[in-house]
This record gives structure tokens, sequence and C-alpha cells, in this order.
């Protein structure tokens, strides 16, 4: 168990997109301020060494306007499996809350999936590991259809949870980049994830890359998150690792 705080601010930009990961499926206006350690992330998708990853990060945004509670994710969405590259749970912890100075989250304990340490596979090319904060709604908790995802981690699908969470449009969002590179690959690897030239919200980052076979498009609107389509659920027994 381990206490934690966050501190987050919710800009009143609308439409805008956020620095999360290159193809993520959730898109956001304001930008979260991420710091592992002592590094603070800038640009938005710096690749940082695994060493500052080892506990979970501080975040911070210039403005606080909402009370309430908060839920927060931490996804890798560059995971090899089967030939392909699926989502992988780093983190998900709800209840977090304002404390006294209107400023400053807090949250204690560990959440429904404590804070993994970002462990790609030797050899890979670096994994983009997205953190998005959502709106808390009334009586939230995890959809059952998560209950073995949140044990295995692999196989996440952030667009489905979503959706079966009922969760609203996301509050605010940033994304690192960690490689592991402590020895020799091996295995070999399926090919990265498709790039294109345009960005999600961050003009540091130099490609974009295409959702994950299996991710559902968003649509904002209304207040809420349309998810567009019907992911393909994957199944498949794997063995208790972290990445």
């Amino acid at each position: 168990m381990y206490a934690n705080t966050l501190i987050l601010g919710v800009s009143a930009i609308a439409g805008a997109l956020a620095d999360t990961g290159p193809g993520f499926p959730v898109q956001v206006g304001p930008t979260l301020n991420v710091t592992f350690g002592g590094n603070n992330v800038s640009p938005a998708g710096e690749l940082i060494p695994r060493a500052d990853t080892a506990s979970p990060p501080n975040v911070t945004t210039p403005v606080f306007t909402s009370a309430g509670k908060a839920v927060l994710f931490m996804v890798d969405s560059d995971v090899p499996r089967n030939g392909t590259r699926v989502e992988l749970l780093h983190w998900l912890i709800s209840n977090v809350t304002l404390a006294g100075d209107n400023q400053t989250l807090s949250f204690s304990g560990e959440g429904e999936a404590p804070y993994l340490q970002p462990s790609p596979p030797v050899g890979d090319t670096p994994h983009a590991y997205t953190l998005v904060l959502f709106p808390q709604p009334d009586n939230f908790t995890v959809p059952s259809q998560f209950n073995d995802v949140l044990e295995s981690r692999v196989f996440f699908n952030i667009s489905n949870f979503v959706a079966a969470a009922g969760l609203s449009n996301p509050l605010a969002g940033n994304y690192i980049r960690v490689q592991n590179v402590s020895g020799t690959a091996t295995q070999t690897f399926p090919p990265p994830r498709p790039t294109n030239a345009t960005t999600s919200g961050s003009p540091s980052a130099t490609s974009s890359i295409e959702p994950s076979p299996g991710l559902a498009a968003p649509a904002l609107g209304a207040g809420r998150v349309a998810w567009v389509g019907i992911a393909t659920a994957l199944v498949a027994g794997v063995a208790a690792f972290a990445l």
C-alpha cells in the first residue's frame, strides 16, 4: 500500500487534442504535466530512462476548477502479442479526490490495478505509455468483464472499458516512451504500429500510430464518449509478467 498525490487542473479549451500517445483511442484537451522521479516529461512522448519509472508519477496542471472524484489510467499501447501490438493496463485507480488546498488530488491505497513499472521486452522498440484522467461517475465500479484483465493486465481495451463503465469525456492526458536496453534481445518482435503524418496533439512527436486491432474509434459529444464500432474480443491465457 502507498499514498501518493496527484496535482491537476482542467483547462477550459474545448476541442483541442492533448498529448496522449500516438494513435491512442481517447483524445482530450488539457495536458497533464507528468514527473517520474526527478524527470519532468517534456516534450510529451519524451523517451525517459526506465529507472525513473520505478514509482508512480506526480502529475500537475496549472488550474484546478472542479471538485468531485476522478479515475486515472496508465496504458501501454505497444505490447507484442500474437504477431501484433495490444494494450496492457499499468495502472487504474479510482476515488482520486480534492485535497484541502483545492489544487492537489490525493489518493491512498494501490487502486483497482496497482501501478506496474514500465518494463518493455529487451530489444523491442520504445513503448508508449499514456496517462489519462476521467471524472468519476457516481457508483463507479469496474465492469465485470474486466475482472480477469485486472489480474493479467494484457489485452486491456480502454475504449471498451470507458463505454462499459459509463465514463464521460476525459479531463486530461499525457504520455511517455520507455525502452528496455538492459541486455540482449532473445526474441523477435512484430513491427511497430503503422505510422502516418499526423500527430495526436503533440507538436514534438514525429508520427502518430494507428490504433491496435480491436480498438474502437472514439467520438466525443453531448458530454459523453460515444464509441463507434464494437471491438473484437481477444482471449488468451497468459503467464504473470510486467511490461
